[in-house]
């Protein structure tokens, strides 16, 4: 009996042993549990545009079953990570970004058909940079390049369902952004608060976007102090940190051939230093991943998808070091299960604070946004009531922030007045050349004082110095609303050269002085002036023309020949006058779509003048009646464009004209191979078909290169026989142009019949 007892032992352990064995030359399911699998935290570094390429690493990480559990970001790297710590997806986000001109938006470069007529023309008449402030302490410039209004405003937006006061902890990703405190040099750490105001914080690139105030601190670019957060990363309780380094790299010396360049260098080397001493931190167990994005800069926006496939690529190349911590399909969707919702629950306005800087009165600004209590929150929606005050210009930025007080909800509007006038200052030039050596030069200098008083009054000034002098004062005084109606008394002055011409001859000089007095009623053209404008009052114009050079050659009763002084002559009028203008061009030059029209009518109620022949007496002429029409109209197919622009004029009037005053065509795009008021008289026909092909494309801010030629048909004259076929002028040009940081520039050829030529270079405004 005991050696049967011990024979069954002995088989029962047999069979234990074989099992056990049997389980050991098993191959062990080597993916670890979701509660003993590493926590992953990514680290993503600024870079502007080149950090798109973070999109691509994750998307890469989505494709093989990588969990995302935190992500510290800087700049660029705070934008992306922040959108995908508030649940989009990579596609999501490069899809929404594909949506969008990053280019624009990264400039907040607004649409012109969205901005109010009088900064239009402010826009075409002073191209050169920005806007100066002029204040007791001196010229004064804004804290950035671009304020980012349109980029907060996209963020804000896209994370709007995300409460306003979240702890960073409880987004479906834990986050943490990094920016830097201006005044003290400190790093700050995002990880609670408005998350849009977070990541555009860490994004203030110094000396392109402003810096943003939050809580009382002035924030700049994290990347000045922590451009590569990998200790952030590891203090959110990391295991393993996948470090993304996509930094612009040190310029080598061929390259420090600029201002812009060297100022670049510096920048990187400071950020360059700091991302050297994060590597520093890497654990073995951690992996770097430096993407080559070869020449994509900090500002190559156009090229985001292109980045993208780099970083996804970058990410490719390390997939033996990142296939250990793939999870099977199963476990990762157990693991995005996980993830929080912190969704807004519908919310109604129980009340809207204004908070503002300046002299722009809180009032004003509550009117104009007209945020109704009771309301439903929809944050896209008052950010759309925001932007006709940002398109104002009156503001470097206006936010809103959805607060809690006494059990209610509201909303606080901050509205920051532009911090660097009171006075406003605006430059422009003009310059042209032609082939027979008449050159003009023009500097503009435009002054802007506005808000005098609560209502809105506004004193605007514009001068110039060149060819022409002059000079125009006028007041705006607003009379129900600031963007509605308003009256506008003016005075001005010019003297300029005036050239007269026997057909294409140069034959005489003259110096034209001219004075005037007003005063108007402007009403604006569709909401906040986009459509137009029309203006209506009274005129008082004064006219002198003096000869400078040049004489009269005259044959007399001994037929002898003697010269003499050319006639002089000056001119007052009264007159009632009404002017409209509607702009729906896209660009004020080289349009690609839209259209222009804009006409005047003058009735004149008295008119009086003497010249050389009735010297010293005023002779009355009675009234007279001027009417003009200009019209443009502008379409495109892929990189062709046509423009197609049309000009009448007449001019009613007793008495023998004055020359050198009624209607002009001649120079630039006004019968081009001809010379600047080369015709000159009653009454304009002009007719210009323009086509344009898109040469160069440089995407950046949607500005082009070009080539074009025009075609134009017309004359100014006195007799109806001017404007018969075969009397009226033609030209025809051949010609590049592009806009630049100056202005619009053209480099051309024109010929007409009967031998006038132009070789022309056009600077400035038409």
């Amino acid at each position: 009996m005991r050696y049967f007892s011990n024979f069954v032992f002995a088989i029962v352990a047999l069979c234990y042993w074989s099992n056990s064995t049997a389980q050991n030359l098993t191959p062990p399911n080597t993916e670890p549990s979701a509660k003993t699998r590493p926590k992953i935290c990514v680290a993503l570094s600024g870079g502007g545009a080149r950090g798109f390429a973070h999109i691509g690493v994750l998307r890469y990480l989505e494709d093989h079953h990588i969990p995302v559990d935190c992500i510290a970001g800087t700049s660029m790297g705070s934008v992306i990570g922040g959108l995908y710590a508030s649940g989009m997806g990579a596609d999501e986000i490069e899809t929404r970004l594909k949506n969008i001109n990053l280019g624009q938006v990264a400039l907040d470069i607004v649409d012109r058909r969205a901005i109010s007529q009088p900064l239009r023309e402010d826009d075409i008449n002073y191209p050169i940079g920005g806007t100066f402030g002029v204040s007791k302490d001196g010229i004064t410039l804004p804290l950035g390049a671009v304020q980012a209004n349109q980029f907060l405003e996209i963020l804000h937006n896209w994370t709007s369902h995300i409460p306003p006061d979240i702890n960073f902890d409880q987004l479906p990703i834990p986050f943490r952004a990094v920016a830097t405190d201006l005044e003290n040099g400190h790093m700050v750490v995002f990880d609670k608060g408005p998350l849009h105001r977070a990541i555009r914080a860490s994004m203030a690139a110094p000396g392109v976007f402003a810096p943003i105030e939050i809580n009382g601190r002035l924030l700049s670019d994290g990347g000045l102090v922590r451009n590569l957060p990998i200790d952030i990363a590891r203090s959110m309780g990391a295991d393993i940190i996948i470090a993304v380094n996509i930094g612009t790299p040190i310029l080598p010396r061929d390259k420090l051939n600029s201002l812009f360049n060297i100022s670049q260098q510096m920048l990187n080397i400071l950020t360059e230093q700091n991302v050297s001493e994060q590597k520093k931190l890497l654990l073995p167990t951690d992996i770097l991943l430096d993407a080559n994005l070869g020449d994509i800069s900090f500002m190559d926006f156009p090229r985001a998808r292109e980045a993208s496939t780099i970083g996804y690529n970058t990410a490719l190349s390390l997939q033996a070091q990142l296939a250990p911590l793939e999870l099977s399909a199963e476990n990762y969707a157990a693991v995005m299960k996980t993830r929080s919702d912190p969704t807004l629950p519908p919310i109604h306005i129980a009340f809207v604070d204004i908070k503002t800087t300046g002299k722009i009165p809180a009032d004003d600004i509550r009117r104009q946004l007209n945020i109704a209590i009771g309301s439903t929150y929809d944050a896209a929606d008052i950010n759309q009531r925001i932007k006709p005050l940002i398109n104002s210009r009156q503001f470097d930025n206006v936010t809103h922030t959805l607060v809690e007080r006494n059990g209610e909800s509201g909303i606080v509007i901050e509205a920051r007045e532009r911090a660097w006038g009171p006075n406003f200052l605006r430059l422009g030039l003009e310059m042209s050349t032609g082939f027979d050596g008449v050159s003009g030069f023009q500097l503009q200098v435009g002054h802007r004082l506005p808000w005098i008083n609560d209502s809105g009054l506004e004193w605007r000034n514009d001068l110039e110095f060149g060819n022409v002098y002059g000079i125009r004062s006028e007041l705006r005084q607003p009379l129900i609303v600031r963007e509605g109606m308003y009256v506008a008394p003016f005075v001005g002055a010019q003297i300029k050269t005036l050239n007269l011409y026997s057909e294409n001859t140069r034959v005489a000089e003259y110096a034209l002085q001219t004075s005037r007095a007003g005063i108007d009623l402007g009403t604006p053209l569709g909401e906040f002036s986009t459509l137009g404008e029309i203006r209506s009052g009274l005129i008082v114009n004064h006219y002198n023309l003096r000869p400078k050079l040049g004489g009269l050659v005259v044959e007399t009763n001994n037929k002898d020949i003697i010269i003499t002084s050319l006639p002089w002559a000056r001119m007052d009028e009264i007159a009632l006058h009404s002017r409209f203008v509607i702009d729906q061009l896209d660009k004020p030059v080289f349009p690609r779509e839209g259209y222009y029209v804009d006409g005047e009518i003058i009735a004149g109620l008295n008119r009086k003048a003497s010249n050389s022949n009735i010297i010293d007496t005023y002779s009355s002429l009675h009234n007279f009646q001027q009417a003009t029409l200009n019209a443009t109209w502008a379409s495109s197919e892929d990189d062709h464009s046509i423009n197609l622009t049309a000009r009448l004029g007449g001019r009613a009037e007793s008495g023998t004209p004055i020359p050198g005053v009624g209607l002009s065509l001649g120079g630039f795009q006004r019968l081009t191979a001809y010379q600047p008021e080369q015709f000159i008289g009653n009454y304009l026909a002009y007719a210009n078909a323009t086509y344009l092909f898109r040469a160069v494309d440089f995407g950046f801010a949607g500005e082009s290169a070009f080539i074009g030629t025009s075609f134009e048909v017309g004359n100014a004259g006195n007799f109806k026989s001017d404007f018969y076929s075969q009397n009226l002028r033609k030209s025809l040009s051949v010609f590049v142009g592009a806009n630049t940081f100056m202005g619009p520039i053209h480099f051309g050829i024109a010929a007409a019949p009967a031998g006038a030529f132009n070789l022309f270079l056009q600077l400035g405004r038409q």
